[in-house]
C-alpha cells in the first residue's frame, strides 16, 4: 500500500522530495520564531540596543547589555539563519523544481522579501523606530511567513497541476478571506502600537466602561476591537466552512479546529494582557498567539485551495 502524506493522499514522491520537505518545514518555523523574537524586542524597548546596523556598536559582538543582546539575537537569527535556509530552500526549489509553479513562483517571491525585511530592519533603527516602519517591518515579516508556508505545503504535494475545475463548495475562497482578515487584524494592532494607543484602554471588553470611547487614542485602541471582532467573525464562518463543507478532508478539518483553537487563545491572551497591566511578557505573548493563528489561517487557506482547485501527485 502506498504511504499517506499529510495531505491525505498517496505519497509517492517522499523520496525526492526530502531536501525541498526538510528545508522549507525548517524555514518556516524559523521565521515564525524570528516574529517571535521580533515581538520581544518590541514590547522590551530593545530597538535601539544596537543603535547601529548592520553592526552593534561599531562591532561584530554586542556589549553585554540586556537591550543589545536581546536586540542582537534578532539580528543573528535573521541573518545566519533565516536568511541562509530562505535562501537554500530558494535554489532547491528553483532547481529542481522549475516544472512546479506552486513552488518555484513563492520560493522566488521569498527572496525579495527577503531582503526587503532585511533593510527595513535597517531603515528601522537608523531612524530611531518610526511606528510606521515598525509596522511595516512587521506586516513584511508577516507576509513572508505566509510564503515560506506556502512553499511548505506545497512541498508535501508536488508535483501539482491545476484542476479544469474547482470541486467542493466555494470553501476555499473563505478560507483565503479568512487569512487576509487575520492580517488586516495583526496590522490594526501594530499600528495601536504605532500610534502609542496601546494603554489606553485599559479594560477589557469596554474601554473605561464606553464602547465609543471619544479620545483619539482610547478611539484608536477600541476601533482594533471592533476590527477583532468583526474579522474574528469573518475568520470564524471560515474555519466552520473548511471543517464542514462538502469535499473536504482530515487535514483540512484539524487545521481548521487547530485555527479555531488559537484564535480563542489570541483572544484570551489579549484580554489577559489589559487585565494585567500590559507586562511585557503578556505583550510578548499576545504578537506571538496572533501570529499563531496568522500561520494556522494561512495553511488552512492554502490546502483549502489546493485541494479545491488542484491535483497532485499523478505525474
Amino acid at each position: 500500500m502506498a504511504a499517506i502524506g499529510i495531505t491525505g493522499q498517496p505519497d509517492r514522491t517522499r523520496r525526492r522530495l526530502t531536501w525541498l520537505q526538510g528545508l522549507s518545514t525548517a524555514t518556516a518555523i524559523s521565521v515564525f520564531i524570528l516574529v517571535v523574537i521580533g515581538g520581544i524586542v518590541r514590547v522590551t524597548e530593545s530597538g535601539l540596543g544596537c543603535p547601529d546596523w548592520p553592526l552593534c556598536y561599531g562591532k561584530v559582538l554586542p556589549p553585554l547589555e540586556y537591550t543589545a543582546i536581546i536586540e542582537y539575537t534578532h539580528r543573528f537569527v535573521a541573518s545566519v539563519i533565516v536568511g541562509p535556509l530562505i535562501l537554500a530552500t530558494a535554489v532547491v526549489a528553483l532547481v529542481r523544481y522549475r516544472h512546479d509553479r506552486w513552488v518555484w513562483i513563492p520560493a522566488a517571491i521569498s527572496v525579495p522579501l527577503l531582503i526587503v525585511q532585511g533593510l527595513l530592519g535597517g531603515v528601522t533603527v537608523l531612524t530611531h523606530l518610526p511606528g510606521e516602519i515598525v509596522a511595516l517591518h512587521l506586516g513584511t515579516a508577516e507576509a513572508l511567513l505566509a510564503v515560506c508556508l506556502f512553499i511548505m505545503v506545497a512541498s508535501y504535494r508536488t508535483p501539482i497541476t491545476r484542476a479544469e475545475s474547482a470541486t467542493g463548495d466555494g470553501y476555499h475562497r473563505w478560507a483565503i478571506a479568512g487569512a487576509v482578515s487575520v492580517y488586516l487584524v495583526i496590522i490594526s494592532g501594530a499600528l495601536v502600537t504605532a500610534m502609542g494607543a496601546t494603554g489606553a484602554c485599559v479594560t477589557w471588553p469596554l474601554c473605561q466602561g464606553s464602547a465609543f470611547p471619544m479620545h483619539h487614542l482610547t478611539a484608536i485602541h477600541m476601533f482594533h476591537r471592533y476590527v477583532v471582532l468583526v474579522l474574528g467573525v469573518l475568520l470564524l464562518y471560515a474555519v466552520w466552512r473548511c471543517g464542514t463543507g462538502r469535499g473536504t478532508e482530515g487535514t483540512l478539518r484539524w487545521l481548521a479546529v487547530l485555527t479555531l483553537a488559537t484564535f480563542v487563545a489570541q483572544v484570551i491572551v489579549g484580554a489577559a494582557t489589559i487585565w494585567l497591566d500590559f507586562q511585557a511578557h503578556w505583550r510578548a505573548l499576545h504578537l506571538t498567539a496572533a501570529t499563531a493563528v496568522w500561520a494556522g489561517a494561512v495553511v488552512m487557506a492554502v490546502v483549502a485551495y489546493l485541494n479545491a482547485r488542484t491535483v497532485w501527485g499523478k505525474r
